[in-house]
């Protein structure tokens, strides 16, 4: 039986051969970069208004200006202190250009975005000057750059934005339409084949006996692949036997996958058909237990050069499996430099124990105390079969291999499930959790 670390060294070996294709920007929420984004132009492309106002020469506004041999510009005495009067050439809108230079004694109206016309060095803010006809009455403690936004002054034309391996979010979809790109170069999605296995399992909105229940976890991976950037492929249900499960493995295999989930059968109970289906098939098997509660029994071989992972059957040991095996595989295979989740120290507030020999993968909710510290509150039963345990869950608190007790106030290592919570996906795992 191997560690986790161990299995997911396996896992995180298999080759997932990464495509790129190229997706519209607005259909790219959530994708990967497959190649760098770098500046097709100057941000901003020109010195452009940060506000409404008037664009000027400081020059004009001192006691002592050449300016001042302007009949049009002389000073006096606002309700904001001193002033000159300006002629106004033109007005320039966000979108054109300017059609003349401001020199002596002149100023441009110019809209927020609009160009600073060549000559002027400020920008004052319309609701500061005073209108006398063609002329406007403007303050003199007005400074250089005043309002402006010059060109270039957040980045110029070949400045790396994006590396390749981020994934696109508003934020980051915006700044690509920024640089004028309709398209952008992804990482395909891996598919991943879902198949469920057992004799019990309806589908939602079928019927259903005492003896049977609704086959979840097809629902819950495929929700998880499509959240870990992968795209699901419904397999449907196996029945318990080799035949069958021989059978459901060929069509999935045939559907051209990057990768084989199944769920359930992987134990050793008599109709469990996954392992013996597997070998019968030729995979190459590395492993088949992990040193892990819950989720213990979980397989791992090659099909046919694809990966198959097959996890557990109980709801949250299927989950567990995919969050600590599957979810970093994906994301490696999607360029991500930070595959797995992101982890917080927490205070656990109640005490735990458990026997040594396996790391316990915890549920927990995670909230924030009153001393600024984040707690852990285990899930009132630590069994894998409770389908309300995963939707109540914020994370993973990590108990060691050689562990059998934890106190309430032990500071213990989580990895995050729940958006909205601190915390980034991390490069490395973490990976005895706490001793």
């Amino acid at each position: 039986m191997l560690r986790v670390e161990e299995a997911l060294e396996l896992c995180l070996g298999a080759v997932l051969t990464p495509r790129e294709e190229e997706v519209a920007l607005g259909d790219a929420r959530g994708r990967v970069l497959a190649q760098p984004i770098r500046a097709t132009r100057d941000s901003p492309p020109a010195t452009m208004s940060a506000m409404d106002g008037v664009a000027v020469r400081v020059a004009d506004l001192g006691e002592r200006s050449h300016a001042t041999e302007s009949p049009d510009c002389f000073a006096a005495e606002g309700p904001r202190g001193p002033r000159r009067r300006l002629r106004v050439l033109e007005t320039v809108p966000a979108g054109h250009m300017p059609t003349q230079p401001v020199t002596p004694g002149t100023c441009s109206w110019v809209m927020t975005g609009g160009v600073v016309p060549d000559g002027a060095d400020a920008v004052v803010m319309r609701e500061h000057v005073e209108r006398d006809g063609d002329h406007l009455w403007v303050p003199t403690a007005t400074r250089p750059g005043q309002h402006i936004r010059r060109q270039a002054e957040e980045f110029t034309a070949g400045t790396p934005l994006l590396p390749a391996g981020t994934e696109l979010d508003a934020g980051r979809m915006m700044l690509v339409a920024s640089q004028g790109l309709a398209t952008v170069r992804v990482v395909a999605r891996p598919r991943v084949a879902i198949l469920s296995t057992g004799d019990e399992l309806r589908a939602p909105g079928e019927s259903c006996t005492p003896a049977q229940i609704y086959g979840s976890n097809a629902t819950a991976l495929a929700a998880l692949v499509a959240q870990a950037g992968g795209e699901p492929v419904a397999m449907g249900v196996a029945r318990d036997t080799l035949e069958s499960t021989r059978r459901s493995l060929r069509a999935a295999l045939a559907t051209g996958p990057d990768l084989i989930l199944t769920t359930g059968g992987v134990s050793v109970g008599d109709f469990d058909m996954v392992k013996a289906a597997l070998a019968e098939e030729g995979a190459e098997m590395g492993f088949w237990k992990v040193r892990m509660k819950p989720g213990k029994p979980l397989a791992y071989g090659v099909l046919g050069g694809v990966p198959a992972v097959g996890l557990p059957g109980n709801p949250v040991s299927c989950q567990v499996g995919f969050w600590q095996f599957v979810r970093p595989l994906l994301r490696r295979c999607l360029g991500d430099p930070t595959p797995f989740l992101p982890v917080v120290p927490a205070t656990l507030t109640t005490a735990f124990r458990k026997r040594a020999g396996r790391v316990q993968f915890l549920l927990v909710q995670v909230r924030l105390g009153t001393d600024g510290r984040w707690q852990a509150t285990p899930a009132a039963s630590s069994s894998s079969g409770l389908v309300s345990a995963m939707a109540r869950a914020d994370g993973f608190a990590l108990i060691g291999l050689e562990a059998t007790s934890v106190a309430a106030g032990d500071t213990v290592p989580v990895q995050l499930l729940a958006s909205g919570l601190p915390g980034r996906p991390t490069p490395e795992y973490p990976w005895g959790g706490t001793a």
